[in-house]
């Protein structure tokens, strides 16, 4: 007897073919319907178990306050410094995941001497550099230029889902813990190497960089000032660092997540110049689509927009269309604004700048920076108040909303910092955590690989080798 088709069984061959070619076709005309192809079932894949490894204990300063973060269970290692690294894994931190910095036993990450700085009841110095990137974070030290630190090294990345580097490309080849030795070790390891011009491919490849010098070849400073006639501006600073760290950050959730149905990792080569050229998106295009090649300076197409003065202050303003410019001519009392050919269009507004700003800057003069902006929402225009860092650190809105953070420093106190911009239903508060000192669970996570006494002291530094 032919085995029945469903879950499990294969169809039985060509019967159902053979009964849909016998069916005539119906009377609306159609013709028959297309027989239906079944596959016989395929035995589910076995996905390829993640080795068993032992981890050390929680990390008693994590308060978390929820029964469950989206990346609790994930191990990071972090072989960073300064910024693109510590700020990617910081919001995996943030989000649950243990990340574990490992630094040189002699300073630690360089931004632990940044300032501004406090001294702390010991005497040592605490870093607000070092504070905006490494919340939530265990630190342990390491001589990788020892045999001891790096066979610790390797058996700590053994534990590891994640490893996010970003050294100068090569750096960790010529030490023997470059991805092709680490994944060898643990081929589950997602491992994200961060640097300015990416790892291989590119004559530039392996340069070394930092946030300045690619906002310059991306084109970013190019694009940033008042005049073509004047030279550029470096923008934010840390702007090519921070946004590619959340580039990175996407990376390895993506990889994470694939690693579930492969079962196996991968390497991410990061290059901050590729990540700012996707950024700078408009003057790429439009050299693109016309050959102009687009300068700082105002806008020929869209006007106004910038920062504008009133009585107290600046708002931030730009008017994308002439329907949003009606509004605007119609809220400051100027309606033949909108009508008048030297001012109907964004062009026509970039070409006559002295045809409206006069009126528009006389009317916002007049006003608080609060009242402009009130007045304009109410018009249907967004604007917003050009705000410093007092201004935010105060901003009700941000408060309500939990942006900001109360780490307790055992030494220094209370300190209030942004918080993680998540807001996910069901995921409840991001835990405050604090700020590692350097090297301050080397026994914890070290001594939880099988190291004694002696080989701990040699591979964090503490005697020489």
């Amino acid at each position: 007897m032919p085995a029945r088709a469903g879950r499990g069984h294969a169809a039985a061959p060509g019967r159902r073919a053979a009964r849909a070619r016998a069916q005539p076709a119906r009377r609306t005309g159609r013709p028959p319907r297309r027989p239906r192809r079944h596959l016989a079932a395929r035995r589910p894949r076995r996905r390829r178990p993640l080795t068993t490894v032992p981890v050390p204990p929680p990390n008693p300063r994590r308060r978390t306050t929820v029964s469950r973060l989206p990346l609790e269970g994930v191990r990071v290692v972090a072989l960073e410094q300064y910024i693109s690294g510590p700020y990617c894994t910081m919001w995996l931190a943030d989000a649950g995941a243990e990340v574990i910095k490992v630094e040189r036993p002699d300073g630690g990450d360089p931004r632990r001497e940044f300032m501004p700085q406090l001294t702390g009841e010991d005497g040592a110095a605490v870093s607000g550099g070092f504070f905006s990137f490494n919340r939530n974070k265990r630190s342990v030290t390491l001589d990788l230029a020892s045999v001891e630190g790096r066979d610790a090294y390797r058996a700590l990345v053994a534990t590891a889902d994640v490893v996010v580097e970003n050294l100068r490309p090569g750096a960790t080849d010529k030490l023997g813990i470059g991805y092709a030795d680490l994944s060898a070790i643990n081929p589950g390891l997602i491992y994200a190497a961060v640097s300015g011009y990416g790892r291989s491919e590119g004559p530039y490849a392996g340069r070394p960089a930092f946030d300045a010098a690619i906002l310059g070849m991306a084109g970013i400073t190019h694009m940033t000032g008042r005049s073509g006639d004047l030279p550029p501006e470096l923008p934010m600073y840390g702007l090519a660092d921070m946004t590619t760290a959340i580039l990175t950050g996407y990376q390895i959730l993506m990889s994470l997540y694939d690693r579930t149905r492969t079962g196996t990792g991968r390497l991410i080569d990061v290059s901050m110049y590729d990540t700012m050229v996707a950024l700078n998106e408009r003057p790429l295009m439009q050299h693109a689509f016309t050959g102009d090649v687009i300068t700082r300076g105002p806008d020929r197409f869209q006007a106004p927009m910038g920062a504008y003065e009133c009585g107290d202050g600046f708002i931030s303003l730009v008017v994308p269309n002439d329907l949003m410019w009606r509004r605007v001519a119609a809220i400051i009392g100027r309606p033949e604004l909108a009508t008048d050919p030297a001012t109907a269009t964004g062009a026509a507004r970039a070409a006559n700048p002295d045809a409206y700003l006069p009126a528009m800057l006389a009317w916002m003069k007049a006003r608080t920076r609060a009242d402009v902006v009130a007045e304009f929402e109410k018009g249907g225009v967004p604007a917003g108040i050009v705000q410093d860092s007092a201004d935010i650190s105060d901003c009700p809105h941000l408060e309500a909303r939990g942006m900001f953070v109360r780490v307790q420093d055992p030494d220094v106190g209370e300190i209030k910092m942004p918080h993680a911009p998540f807001s996910m239903s069901d995921m409840g508060p991001v835990p405050a955590g604090t700020v590692p000192r350097l090297g301050a669970d080397n026994d914890a996570v070290l001594g939880a690989l099988g190291l004694d006494t002696e080989q701990l002291a040699r591979a964090t530094g503490a005697v020489p080798v």
